[in-house]
């Protein structure tokens, strides 16, 4: 006995997540999905740019409406009336617009994705979650946010075992208060799964989630690890490793030009600026120690490439940068210190080079590495610090532990010998694009029911 024919995707709510996550991978699902499907886009405040490029009809022709959400953006409210606010707005969502298919970054990060799933399932729409980012260890990840907090929320005079436990008592409290009392407040049963980003327990893919869309075969594995189940788990390449590369740029990503004409190198420094910790030790890398290997660091780009620019751009999250225009700017004439909010794509394009200080766990190496394959792209660890070796084994991405190893690169690099290891292509990908995918499992989800499984 064969299925009935799988009824038509009428609609599809998509969910931006944090604007910068939106830009950089999600816009290029979004894209397809709009070629498709009538789409609702609930979105938070996004720039001015891609606001425009959105609105325009024929690179989104199918999107319907435009829902502000104001979760990580906006105005802002108390705890709890932002809570209630989000549970109103997700609830409001799913009953007005009805939709098949709901799709977000995350089942388990925020309170509006965690609300959204909860009222799609209840009208047993298919949830789906598409991979945001590049992701990494979550013991390291924990390990890292534990010390930290034990380091910068806690009297110094406090023994360092004492602080961490006081931490895990506030991590544990965090934990209750996001996921079962704000709930609760909203006369709502509490999000009781086994992952929690407040505990850095388990991963996306462990909430209210039919499906889990990854990267590669890789990330698949780092999400079975996380205690993701295989079944949900789909492998579709990010945007801009398959033939929907092409799409941005009719978006704002100049992939074949660059911001300038002039040779420069793109130096990207972490957020995490405060203080650091050794993967062998735990030991304390302080802010005075990380500013001076940064400082001898640059100053070794500039000997090697005297004349060209060093354009330096913090974490969009940091906001005093003044520190870095006294440390820096008097090495080299051509040193330039950009606004951390300014958009990567155009220096990651034009740049020659790419380099991420220690700490070096940007996303925006990833990105880099996706949509220039061939360019020289490094990440520092010279500190050998937790999550320092991010980007260790990672394809596209030069791991340098040692200055020693980051000159004679540079070297290689300055007498145009350097040779990059190419990223393999996966010639197992089964599916060409996200709406492929999409219609492949909203079957699945009829075949289920019609069989009663």
């Amino acid at each position: 006995m064969e299925s009935e024919t799988c009824p038509k995707i009428k609609k599809v709510i998509f969910y931006t997540n944090i604007p910068r996550v939106f830009r950089t991978t999600q816009i290029g699902h979004f894209y397809e999905i709009t070629h498709a499907y009538p789409t609702i886009l609930l979105s938070e405040k996004l720039d001015s740019e891609t606001e425009n490029i959105i609105a325009d009809k024929k690179l989104f022709p199918r999107l319907e409406k435009i829902i502000p959400v104001h979760q990580f953006t906006g105005e802002k409210k108390g705890l709890f009336a932002k809570n209630r606010y989000l549970y109103n707005l997700a609830k409001d969502a799913i009953l007005k617009c009805n939709p098949d298919i709901v799709i977000s970054p995350s089942d388990i990060h925020s309170l509006f994705e965690m609300y959204l799933l909860r009222f799609a399932k209840k009208i047993g729409a298919l949830r789906i979650i598409i991979q945001p980012s590049n992701i990494g260890d979550s013991k390291n990840g924990e390990k890292f946010v534990d010390l930290t907090n034990a380091y910068l929320r806690f009297p110094s005079f406090l023994p360092l075992k004492l602080r961490l436990f006081l931490t895990r008592c506030r991590k544990y409290l965090g934990h209750f208060l996001y996921y079962w009392i704000l709930p609760l407040l909203v006369l709502e049963r509490p999000f009781s799964g086994k992952a929690s980003y407040i505990l850095r327990k388990g991963n996306i893919g462990m909430g209210d989630s039919d499906y889990l869309i990854v990267f590669s075969e890789k990330d698949r594995q780092l999400f079975l690890k996380e205690g993701v189940r295989p079944e949900k788990i789909y492998i579709l390449a990010h945007p801009l490793a398959r033939e929907s590369r092409k799409v941005f740029k009719n978006f704002f990503i100049n992939i074949s030009g660059g911001k300038k004409a002039k040779n420069f190198i793109l130096v990207l420094l972490s957020s995490w600026v405060e203080i650091g910790f050794r993967r062998d030790n735990c030991h304390l890398i302080s802010r005075e120690e990380r500013y001076k290997k940064w400082k001898e660091t640059i100053g070794l780009i500039t000997g090697f490439f005297p004349d060209w620019e060093i354009i330096i751009k913090h974490h969009p999250k940091d906001k005093d940068i003044e520190r870095s225009r006294l440390e820096f700017e008097p090495i080299s004439k051509n040193i330039k210190i950009i606004n951390p909010k300014e958009q990567l794509d155009e220096y990651i394009d034009g740049a020659k080079i790419i380099i991420g200080l220690p700490l070096s766990a940007s996303t925006s190496l990833y990105i880099a590495s996706l949509k220039c394959p061939r360019k020289p792209i490094l990440s520092l660890d010279f500190h050998r610090e937790i999550l320092g070796d991010y980007y260790k084994n990672f394809e596209g991405i030069e791991h340098i532990d040692s200055e020693l190893r980051l000159s004679n690169i540079l070297e290689l690099i300055k007498k145009n010998k350097y040779q990059k290891k190419l990223i393999k292509k996966n010639k197992a990908k089964k599916f060409k694009d996200t709406v492929e995918l999409l219609n492949y499992l909203y079957k699945i989800k009829h075949d289920n029911a019609f069989y009663g499984t």
